[in-house]
C-alpha cells in the first residue's frame, strides 16, 4: 500500500452519538480511482494507538553533492504508538548529517519524542548514501592510430623489404 493516509482526527456521526476515529485503510477502483472503501479506527483521546506515520526527509546531503553518492532511502514510514491527539503528521529525518560515503541515517539515530514511540526496530535503516557506480570508459583508437597498428608488423614479423 503506497498510500499515504493523514493523521487527522475525523469525528464521525454514528446513529447520533459522535465517535472519534483515524482514517486506517483507502481503497481505489484501479480502473476510475474512485472510492470504493474507507476503513476507520475508533479512538480515544486518553487511549494509545499504534499506526504508521509518513516520513519527510529534509536538509541535503553533502555526500551526494560533493561526492556523487547515490541516496536511497528504504523506508517510507515508521511505525509509532501515541494518543490519538499526539501523533505527528509526519517525522522528519535531516539528511545533512550523511557526510561521507557510505553513511547512513537508522531508527536508533532519531531524538526521542515525549509524545510517542517509534515501534520499528532500532538497526532499521531510513537514508543511506552509496559510492557512484564506477563506469569504466573504453577510449576508441583515432583512424591515424588504427592505421598506424595495421602498418606496423607484428611481434616475430620481419618488415617488409622494399621492393
Amino acid at each position: 500500500k503506497n498510500t499515504v493516509i493523514p493523521l487527522d482526527l475525523i469525528f464521525i456521526d454514528v446513529d447520533g452519538h459522535i465517535e472519534m476515529a483515524l482514517l486506517k485503510d483507502i481503497q481505489r477502483d484501479p480502473r476510475s480511482n474512485h472510492l470504493v472503501h474507507l476503513e476507520f479506527q475508533a479512538v480515544s483521546m486518553q487511549e494509545l494507538v499504534t499506526t504508521t506515520v509518513p516520513i519527510r526527509f529534509i536538509g541535503e546531503s553533502s555526500a551526494v553533492t560533493t561526492y556523487l553518492g547515490i541516496l536511497s532511502h528504504p523506508m517510507t514510514q515508521l511505525r509509532v504508538t501515541a494518543r490519538a491527539a499526539d501523533l505527528p503528521e509526519a517525522i522528519e529525518v535531516d539528511l545533512s548529517v550523511l557526510a561521507e560515503l557510505d553513511s547512513n541515517i537508522h531508527v536508533s539515530d532519531l531524538p526521542e519524542s515525549e509524545t510517542y514511540t517509534i515501534v520499528d526496530p532500532p538497526d532499521g535503516v531510513l537514508a543511506m548514501v552509496q559510492p557512484p557506480k564506477e563506469i569504466e570508459v573504453v577510449e576508441e583508437p583515432s583512424v591515424e592510430a588504427a592505421a598506424e597498428a595495421e602498418a606496423a608488423p607484428a611481434e616475430g614479423e620481419r618488415p617488409a623489404e622494399p621492393a
